[in-house]
């Protein structure tokens, strides 16, 4: 996008918190190496705070940084490369385990979940996770790879991590269809305790 703000401190400069933007942080109460985040959330890319918020339960720690004004919301998108909101860097210093849930543009392809990301492993599991959930999910043949260093969800520990990007026609049946959502969560989240089982108590997902 031509009018994105370049990092943080420009968007924060031109926009008032809490009132045009909000940072969401909820930390979960199982002590573990993992993170769930949407650094689009709100209005910017709809629908992925509550992707996010799902994933995450009760016992992940989240993060949201979301859109809240009335109209031209994707004004405060910042691309996943440049996104450097102090907050978010400092609970990804103490991640080893880290998702990111991004929302694309339909174009021809209204299922699909595109994953990027450098964890590679993480990723694999995700998508494996997903289809045997009955979604569909790639890794390749897509625009949205997500292995920059500086992409925000390879900012963890181990400076890898894994990136969904959900269609918009998905996003709006997991914001009308509540089991369709608990469905989709319940794999991601799977994914997630298999990787995080080392580095904490893993837990049921429960909703």
């Amino acid at each position: 996008m031509d009018n994105e703000f370049p990092n943080f401190a420009a968007l924060k400069a031109a926009k008032i918190e809490n009132i045009d933007y909000r940072i969401v942080v909820r930390r979960g109460a199982r002590t573990g190496g993992a993170i769930v985040m949407a650094p689009h959330g709100g209005k910017i890319e709809p629908r992925t705070s509550l992707i996010t918020e799902t994933i995450a339960g009760g016992d992940l720690d989240m993060y949201c940084f979301e859109g809240l004004m009335t109209e031209s919301n994707r004004e405060l998108h910042i691309t996943s490369r440049n996104f450097d909101e102090a907050t978010a860097l400092d609970l990804l210093r103490t991640k080893s385990t880290v998702v990111a849930i991004h929302g694309r543009q339909d174009r021809d392809d209204l299922a699909t979940v595109y994953m990027g990301g450098k964890d590679a492993v993480l990723g694999s599991e995700i998508i494996w996770r997903l289809r045997e959930a009955g979604f569909q999910a790639r890794k390749d043949n897509h625009p949205f790879p997500g292995i920059q260093d500086s992409n925000i969800v390879n900012r963890g520990l181990t400076g890898k991590g894994a990136q969904l990007e959900v269609p918009f026609s998905l996003r709006r049946r997991l914001g009308n269809e509540p089991e369709l959502l608990e469905r989709f969560c319940r794999a991601v989240r799977e994914a997630i305790d298999v990787l995080d089982a080392g580095n904490g108590a893993r837990s049921p997902f429960m909703f």
